[in-house]
């Protein structure tokens, strides 16, 4: 496999602003393609490593999904129940009116595959005045938090629109609930110990705080990316576990859960963390005709929502390299998760940039073509 081409644009990335990043492809379980660029810290004292540290935002979401969905084949949760079911604030929830004011009851039953497929209607509201009261007790617990979310009116009825929102960080809780212990520590029960991921968790220990690697947020058209302070916004509380947004983790660590899916649920060490049955579920839309208009526009043509994020559904309509199937998706610092099961293929791109849409429309899809254009090259 030749990836010229591909450590090419890795390397020209500082020149666009890009301080560090890394890349890390495998496929059948064995690593194809790692790539190490910059440096952690602006002093350029330490060059880019796998191991270094990122506050990874909505990667989380993959994680939290296979939590469920882990649940889910065990019979604890199902789809179809109702989220109330797992947490009773959530039995009489109001919808916005059209004019933005009035509320009314809402017909739907929010339900646990809503969650999943953000179609339950809530926003990303994590500085709403409920929210904010909740926070005021900075020991308050993940469904301490959660309950304050319905609080504010949802947007629209429960599985009729996609709006991206905090359906994960509720989904976290039910898992919460129906697993009886704290989200937190169920991921690393049976998902980070599992896989060995060390560097993977909800809280970062003191210990490991001088592996984080620089935050930066990006200054559009300057490519000048700027340190910010190094902190999760959406780790709301000490107690808080974002099934959103709440992880911290190193490309090498993440590299591993995303094999595993890649692999049918399997990862090298032998560990399963999933069915492959579940794998398949998981790359399949689950959008209603409804709510795909609010989804597509963005920069997802060819894309469903699935019970893991976006799904590959349609290669005719987006000409992606990739196959049917296909899953995976991206956070507010810039990393980007891919999981083909069909290829067992997996990639992660770890960045710690907020703001930067450049990654998002120019550097992602074009990392992710060139990677395909190697192994169909061989």
């Amino acid at each position: 496999m030749n990836f010229e081409k591909l450590d090419r644009f890795l390397d020209e990335m500082p020149s666009r602003g890009i301080p560090a990043c890394s890349f890390l492809v495998t496929q059948d379980g064995k690593p194809i393609y790692t790539r190490n660029v910059g440096f952690a810290d602006p002093e350029k004292t330490r060059p880019t490593r796998e191991d270094d540290l990122y506050w990874v935002c909505s990667i989380t979401k993959v994680t939290t999904c296979v939590a469920a969905l882990q649940l889910l084949e065990q019979g604890k949760i199902a789809l179809e129940d109702p989220v109330s079911k797992y947490l009773p604030a959530y039995a009489n929830l109001t919808v916005l009116g059209a004019d933005k004011v009035s509320t009314s009851p809402a017909k739907n039953t929010l339900t646990v595959e809503h969650l999943f497929t953000m179609t339950g209607g809530l926003g990303y509201g994590i500085r709403s005045a409920p929210v904010l009261e909740a926070r005021r007790d900075p020991m308050a617990s993940t469904i301490d938090v959660v309950n304050a979310f319905v609080k504010v009116p949802l947007y629209s009825e429960p599985g009729t629109h996609f709006r991206y929102s905090l359906c994960h960080d509720v989904l976290a809780a039910v898992v919460e609930v129906a697993s009886g212990i704290r989200f937190a520590d169920y991921v690393k029960q049976n998902i980070l110990d599992p896989l060995g991921m060390q560097d993977t968790g909800f809280h970062l220990p003191a210990e490991k705080q001088s592996r984080m690697t620089t935050m930066y947020r990006y200054t559009h058209g300057l490519a000048v990316s700027k340190p910010i302070p190094c902190e999760n916004p959406y780790r709301l509380t000490e107690n808080y576990d974002s099934g959103g947004a709440g992880l911290y983790t190193s490309p090498a660590d993440q590299i591993k859960l995303l094999t595993a899916l890649a692999c049918g649920g399997t990862a090298p060490n032998g560990a399963q963390i999933l069915r492959p049955e579940t794998i398949a579920r998981m790359g399949e839309n689950r959008l209603p005709d409804s709510a795909r208009p609010q989804f597509e526009p963005h920069r997802f043509f060819g894309y469903g929502w699935g019970l893991c994020c976006r799904a590959h559904v349609n290669p005719t309509i987006s000409s992606v390299p990739s196959s049917v199937g296909e899953f995976g998706w991206d956070g507010a610092t810039g990393s980007f998760a891919l999981v083909d099961p069909q290829r067992r293929l997996a990639m992660y791109f770890g960045l710690h940039i907020f703001d930067c849409t450049y990654i998002y429309y120019n550097a992602h899809p074009r990392m992710r073509d060139m990677i395909y254009e190697a192994l169909d090259q061989e």
